[in-house]
Order: structure tokens, then C-alpha cells, then sequence
């Protein structure tokens, strides 16, 4: 968003007074409007702007609608509404993220507020997950008019990377960046009908064959891939940078280093700074370990060039690698086109349009989960929550059992891995998913709490690892309960917590574990079989027997030392 000046805002003012009458993308508006309808109004003058081409939509308090006198508002863009900042609360309510900003001016000792909207640019604009437009002066919902809907969409369609910088010539472009463009190319063509002639194209030839220009003149997509570092102000003012940085466990930074254009040989130089070691895994039934690289360099590859490809360059931020220990983040700015990855992987679902279709079509189409999976590696994991992607690239093995599986059962479905993958990282399935694994045996467990199969695990010899993960019965653990505040006349929850906490199954988290033990407690040995009481305040716990749950101990417990008699008293 840009600032202005109030000499600046009094000439805008006066502009949109002078046009004759309200358009789709311009509201004027002497009263406040409620905040909801705000809402609705910031989306549906977003939208229109961006149908009409313009870059910004206002809605201005403080001027009659039809004659455009100056009137005045009492609308103060600093309230709060559910104890939060206007701003904020339309910011939150918001999707995607889109600039707003408020001015207020005096004309004549009249107050005039102008509320200036940034034109829809990734995807049409949503308030509380309802996309609004302006059709003539009504506000109406986007999927009502189907037409506004679609020129929408065919303008956000439009491609950054395809827009030609007529400054840049040949001398803009790295001499070596060009030459492994062409190798690059003549490698991906070599079968193609045209493959002979490659070596004899000039230069520009290449270049429109290669969709790096366009009528003789470079593109944006060219100059980020084979441009010189000293070209890169024709992009301005849109940065064009990879950041890698190097953090150590402590989480301190170690080291880094900006990559500027070419990005087409800076992936290569980018990945030699990583520092790639080697896992050593014992597959079930040998005594041979498989050596596994933890980051296969074509899916690092092919991770930076979607970062690459899907950048959007126009949010003016760095494309970010970020190397861990045991995993590497790769971040982009932008939306996930696809909006979720199961879209993108199962639903052949393909995104209204590509950011950046010019670049995409310049790069090679790699796929990742595959390779991972023929490595017996996890599964990339990915963050679209804050309309950036975070792409997680595991160095490390995370469960052996994971990955022994992988090693075994080589014919697996990618969606059955992915779902495996979830809890080898200790993240809930679908209760349906978890069925479906179970009819598959490949997994075992009351849900939420489901682990690998005991066939599974046994195969690797690894029968004490499966007992420690599955945990036992929880009869056991109340059976355990019972014994120790029969021996001990009375307990704290916290006394509890430290004699069972080491026999809990280990998948489970500490949330996990204090609910176990809390629903052991209070829920089904209280409440459901009333062996137990607690006869502490609230906060001041002191769990006793009831003589049901005397005798119950006696039961299960037939060398108890407890008489009887004193048992029966309780």
C-alpha cells in the first residue's frame, strides 16, 4: 500500500468527487457502516477493482452518495470491536490477506475518512468465507454473478513472469547461466523432431523456443533464471534473492548466504552448502545396513525449483531455505494454488491458474513423495496456513519401524504411506483412515492412539520396542492404582502422575499421558466403578479406596498384606 501525503489525499478526494457517479470499485457513504457490513464491503470493492482493472477500491465516509456534497462522519477508524482493533478484526476475518488502509482528513472542519482497498491479485477476496462483488451499486455475493466471477478469475490468471522488460538485452543475461540453458534444453528435447537444429539457433531464438522471450524482448521469467546479478533492478521492486541460513540445535544462526539471478545455476550452488550425511538403516532378516543420503539431491532439486516457480514475486519478500540438523524448510511466498495437498496429489486437481505459468513452463516438472518413499525417508511436510508454503524436507529417520515397512512392503498406495508417514510424526488420522489401515493390518491400537501392527514390529525383532510403544491394558494400569493407594492408605494426583508416568505407552505425548491418567481416575475407576475417591479440595487432591475398590484390589491382588477387617471399614 502506498502513503500519501495530505496535500496528495485532498487531490484524491477531490478526484473521486469529480467522477460523475459511483462506480463497482468507488462507495461513498455518510454514516458508519456496521462492522460485517465493512467486511463485506472492503471484499466486494477488492474484487471489482481487480474485475475492472484498477488497483485499488475506496469507500469513502463522509459524502453524499448522489450529490457528492461533503458531509461529513462521526466514523472513527480507531474503535474496537469485540474488544479488538477494527483493523485487525476485518484483517482476521479476511482471506487471503489483502492491504487496507484508512486516511482521515478535514475539508472545510469536516471529517472525511477514505478507506482504500488493494485490488484482488492471487484469488478473489473472501469475508467469513463468502466472496462479494459490486454489481452496479448493490453489494451481491461473487457466486450469484457468474460472469463477474469469471472475469475475476481471468484477470488473476494474469502471469507476472511472462511480462517483458524492454531495457533488458543479451548483455543483461549470465554467458554461462545461457550455455547450461541450452544443454538443459537440448537434454529434455533430444528426442523431439526439431532436436537437431538446437545447436544452430542464435541466441534469441532460444530464448522464445525456450519461453524466456516474447516479441523480441526478455521476460521477467528470463532474467530471474539466466539474468546477470547486476540485472536485477529491472525486476525492482521485487526482490529477487534465495536466503540460505544454517541453524545449529540451539537454534542459533551458524551461517548464511544470499543467491541472486541466475537461479538457474544458483540451485546448484545452493546445494552444495548443505551438509548432506549419510543414515545407515538395518532392513528385517539381515545383517547389512542400506546407506540412505538424507537429502536426495533431485527432490532438493526439485524443492527449491517450486519455490522458484511459485513465488509470489510480487509480495516483495525472499524465497527462504533454512537448514536444520535433521531437516531442511524451504519457504515461498504465496498461496498454495491447489489449496491443500491431498488436491494436489489424489484429486487430479489442477490450480485456476499458475502464478507463474511462463516460469513454470521454463522448468522441469519434478515429483518428490515418490523418491522419498523409494528411500524409505518421511514424507515432506507442508504448512499453508499463513498464506505462504513452508515445505519440510526430513534429514533423519524418525521411526525405524517407518522405514523398515517401507523397505518390506515396496507396493504400498502413496496415500496409505502418507497416512503412515502421520503417525511416525505422532499427528491424528481420520477415524475412517485409521479403519481402513486396521482392515489393511498395518496398524493396531484404540483410536485416536493407534501404532504399527504387532506383525509389523515382531518382524524386526524388536519385541520389547513394541511393548514399550503399545503399552499395556488399561485394566493393568488400574489394577497398578489400586495397589499402590492400598499400600499407601492415600495419594496426591501428583504422587500418581510419577508411579504410573513410566509404564504410560511412549507414543503419547505428555497432554496425552495427564489425560490417560485423569480419565483413569477421575472418569472410570471414580465415577464409573466407584473403587476409588478423591477427598482433597479442588486443587489439593487425595485419592483413597472405597471398600469396592478394596475388595477389587483383594481380588486381583490375592498376597495382599491388608487384613480383612480393616479393609471392610473403609
Amino acid at each position: 500500500m502506498r502513503t500519501y501525503t495530505v496535500e496528495e489525499l485532498n487531490v484524491l478526494l477531490k478526484k473521486l468527487l469529480n467522477l460523475p457517479h459511483e462506480t463497482e470499485w468507488l462507495e461513498f457513504k455518510e454514516s458508519y457502516a456496521e462492522p460485517e457490513r465493512l467486511g463485506r464491503y472492503i471484499s466486494g470493492l477488492s474484487n471489482s477493482a481487480c474485475r475492472l482493472g484498477v488497483d485499488y477500491g475506496f469507500l469513502v465516509f463522509g459524502v453524499n452518495d448522489k450529490t457528492h456534497e461533503i458531509t461529513g462522519t462521526s466514523f472513527d477508524p480507531e474503535i474496537t470491536y469485540h474488544s479488538t482493533p477494527i483493523r485487525m478484526w476485518l484483517k482476521q476475518k479476511l482471506t487471503p490477506e489483502i492491504g487496507f488502509e484508512f486516511y482521515t482528513l478535514f475539508v472545510q472542519g469536516k471529517k472525511v475518512v477514505i478507506l482504500q482497498i488493494e485490488a484482488a491479485y492471487r484469488q478473489p477476496v473472501a469475508f467469513e468465507q463468502k466472496e462479494w462483488t459490486r454489481f452496479g451499486s448493490s453489494l451481491t455475493e461473487l457466486s450469484k454473478i457468474s460472469f463477474h466471477a469469471e472475469s475475476i478469475r481471468e484477470r488473476l490468471g494474469s502471469d507476472w513472469s511472462k511480462k517483458t522488460v524492454l531495457e533488458a538485452t543479451l548483455a543483461s543475461l549470465s554467458p554461462e547461466a545461457l550455455t547450461f540453458a541450452r544443454q538443459q534444453f537440448s537434454e529434455k528435447h533430444k528426442d523431439d523432431s526439431f532436436a537437431d537444429e538446437i545447436q544452430n539457433w542464435d541466441d534469441w531464438t532460444f530464448l522464445h523456443r525456450a519461453r524466456l522471450a516474447i516479441d523480441g524482448n526478455i521476460t521477467n521469467a528470463g532474467l530471474l533464471l539466466l539474468g546477470n546479478p547486476e540485472s536485477s533492478h529491472y525486476l525492482n521492486p521485487y526482490p529477487a534473492r534465495i536466503t540460505w541460513n544454517l541453524i545449529d540445535q540451539e537454534g542459533i544462526s551458524l551461517e548464511y548466504h544470499h543467491f541472486e539471478p541466475p537461479f538457474l545455476l544458483a540451485v546448484d550452488k545452493l546445494y552444495a552448502k548443505i551438509r548432506n550425511l549419510t543414515i545407515r538403516t538395518m532392513p528385517d532378516g539381515t545383517l547389512f545396513p542400506i546407506e540412505i543420503m538424507q537429502y536426495d539431491p533431485w527432490v532438493f532439486r526439485e524443492a527449491l525449483h517450486n519455490c522458484i516457480v511459485h513465488q509470489d514475486y510480487r509480495l516483495c519478500r525472499s524465497t527462504v531455505i533454512t537448514e536444520y540438523p535433521d531437516r531442511i524448510i524451504f519457504a515461498n511466498a504465496g498461496s498454495f494454488l491447489p489449496e491443500t495437498i491431498e488436491n494436489a496429489l489424489f484429486n487430479n486437481q489442477r490450480p485456476r491458474f499458475y502464478r507463474n505459468e511462463q516460469l513454470a513452463k521454463a522448468m522441469v516438472e519434478l515429483k518428490t513423495f515418490r523418491t522419498q518413499q523409494k528411500r524409505f525417508m518421511p514424507m515432506p511436510e507442508y504448512d499453508l496456513s499463513n498464506q505462504e508454503v513452508l515445505m519440510t524436507l526430513w534429514g533423519k529417520i524418525l521411526d525405524p519401524r517407518y522405514t523398515r515397512l517401507l523397505i518390506r512392503e515396496t507396493m504400498l498406495p502413496l496415500n496409505e504411506i502418507i497416512l503412515l508417514d502421520k503417525l511416525q510424526k505422532n499427528k491424528r488420522i481420520q477415524k475412517s483412515e485409521a479403519e481402513h489401515l486396521r482392515k489393511r493390518k498395518l496398524i493396531e491400537g484404540r483410536f485416536p492412539n493407534v501404532f504399527p501392527a504387532s506383525e509389523i514390529a515382531l518382524k524386526g525383532d524388536k519385541i520389547e520396542e513394541y511393548l514399550e510403544t503399545k503399552g499395556l491394558d488399561d485394566h493393568f494400569y488400574m489394577q497398578k492404582i489400586l495397589e499402590f493407594l492400598c499400600l499407601k492408605g492415600s495419594a496426591s494426583r501428583k504422587e500418581i502422575d510419577h508411579f504410573i508416568y513410566r509404564q504410560l505407552p511412549q507414543h503419547l505425548d505428555e497432554e496425552q499421558k495427564q489425560n490417560k491418567i485423569k480419565n483413569l481416575l477421575s472418569v472410570t475407576m471414580s465415577r464409573r466403578f466407584g473403587w476409588i475417591k478423591n477427598i482433597g479440595g479442588r486443587g489439593n487432591s487425595c485419592w483413597v479406596l472405597t471398600p469396592e475398590g478394596c475388595k477389587m484390589c483383594r481380588k486381583n491382588n490375592p498376597n495382599c498384606k491388608k487384613k480383612q477387617k480393616k479393609c471392610d471399614n473403609l
